[in-house]
């Protein structure tokens, strides 16, 4: 055995994650990373029951072939294999990380329910996603990045090692893979990480995926002191009065009017995480307004079914319920769809004010569902992904005679205030504004050039269906 043999081996057995396990069920994509995860488990458990799990995505012409590969190379490897096929194409990363990780769960529990589930993440993912969040303005938990556990029944094993390490081993052994030719497509955020930004940020700073990397641990760590430390900030100003079910907490509004604002906003996010309320920046802000300024007798949704309640100078954090209407009440943060240059299919937008958008992505010259609101974009012409998601102040779009605002767009073309709020646009990757559903079409059909790669995006209202 080689040093990745014995290391892995060593890790797994330290991990105490195959304490008691009665198997294991592997996401086998094909490729490297999951092959060579499949082959040390084979080589370092002998006697372990192994079972492959795959997922045909249907995101190209071809991946029937590698299902079937698969299933012929467990079957020689005398490992059971169980495959799934996504019912249409599917359109987005999260879409298709969703899809794996229930399917995932259907064949652990068809199995019993004991056994562990594994993916075949790598330092190297750690290391990419690490970057990414950071791009997006992650705090420390978002910088944490993939955890070794992402819950009690499934765990990432090859998180410590590299992929350099894995394509040795697979070299040294021999073991099969297949690459899928769309991991080489630049216009997927995670394959634009990986062969453009990363390579240039470690020719520009040597070691940078390393400290990517040990960023996650940093932050991590950061992460449960910071929720230790705000348990005991919670526990400080607690009024006393909270179920032993656990199902509300009372908190003392004079205690937490003390704390500044960015204290009060971690405590009360921190409060309502802990009866499993989703609570974003923007809902953040408005609920230490909330906090400071809402008359007793006021409540209100923080996300996740959780309602705050204002009783004189009680703060009621509960499960459920009914909230009132406050002055200015959070909502939760709109929603945003990634559509990426690659397959197609169909999803719902909820762009954040109660109402559902069902949404189609297709290839070609025309639409064919024949929803109300449809958009043509040349994507041999347009950064990849687009996305659909609520306008935001300041989004602008470019016209023939300049720039004008959505804003102003919006009250234009007599869309309901009530609509106004959260209403969806189509932006590149770049953020320029694409379409404005039935308000403004600043690519039309006449305007494709002749020969280009057409994505079809279509968009329909309830109040139009």
């Amino acid at each position: 055995m080689n040093g990745l043999d014995v290391r892995f081996a060593d890790h797994l057995r330290a991990s105490g994650w195959l304490d008691g396990a009665p198997g294991v069920v592997i996401g086998v994509s094909g490729g490297l990373d999951s092959m060579t995860l499949l082959h040390l488990l084979r080589g370092a458990f002998p006697g372990l029951p192994l079972h492959a799990a795959h997922v045909d995505h249907r995101m190209r012409d071809g991946s029937d072939a590698d299902a079937a590969w698969v299933a012929d190379i467990c079957a020689r490897w005398d490992v059971s294999c169980q495959v799934h096929t996504a019912a249409a194409p599917v359109t987005s990363e999260d879409e298709g990380r969703r899809l794996r990780y229930r399917f995932f769960e259907e064949v652990r529990q068809g199995l019993g329910g004991g056994a562990v589930a594994m993916t075949a993440h790598t330092a190297d993912d750690q290391a990419e996603t690490v970057l990414f969040r950071a791009a997006r303005g992650s705090g420390v938990r978002g910088l944490a990045g993939i955890r070794p556990r992402r819950d009690p029944s499934v765990v990432r094993p090859l998180l410590p090692f590299w992929r350099r390490e894995l394509e040795a081993h697979a070299t040294e052994h021999g073991v099969p893979f297949r690459e899928d030719p769309t991991n080489r497509d630049v216009r997927w955020t995670r394959n634009r990480l990986r062969r453009e930004i990363l390579p240039a940020l470690a020719d520009a700073v040597p070691g940078a995926a390393r400290a990517l990397a040990a960023l996650a641990e940093t932050s991590h760590l950061h992460a449960i002191a910071l929720d230790e430390l705000l348990d005991a900030r919670i526990e400080a100003v607690a009024a006393g009065s909270g179920s032993a079910a656990a199902e509300t907490l009372s908190l003392d509004r004079n205690a937490l009017c003390a704390q500044s604002d960015p204290v009060l906003a971690l405590v009360m996010r921190r409060a309502a995480a802990r009866l499993g309320g989703e609570t974003g920046r923007a809902a953040t802000v408005a609920l230490v307004r909330f906090v400071r300024e809402s008359p007793s007798g006021r409540s209100v949704h923080v996300g996740g079914g959780v309602v705050v309640e204002r009783h004189l100078d009680e703060l009621l954090i509960r499960r459920g319920g009914h909230a009132s209407r406050p002055v200015d009440p959070p909502r939760p943060p709109p929603r945003a769809l990634e559509i990426e240059a690659q397959g197609g299919g169909e999803a719902v937008f909820a762009p954040g004010d109660g109402r559902k958008a069902p949404v189609r992505v297709a290839w070609g010259p025309s639409a064919t569902r024949g929803f109300p609101h449809i958009a043509r974009i040349p994507c041999d012409h347009v950064p990849f992904p687009l996305v659909l998601r609520a306008w935001e102040p300041g989004d602008r779009v470019e016209m023939p005679y300049g720039r004008k605002k959505v804003k102003k767009l919006l009250l234009e073309g007599r869309i309901p205030a009530h609509r106004r709020e959260h209403f969806p646009v189509l932006t590149d990757a770049a953020g320029t504004l694409l379409w404005l559903p039935g308000v403004i079409d600043p690519v039309t059909a006449a305007e494709v050039p002749p020969g280009s790669r057409v994505c079809c995006v279509e968009v329909s209202f309830e109040h139009e269906s």
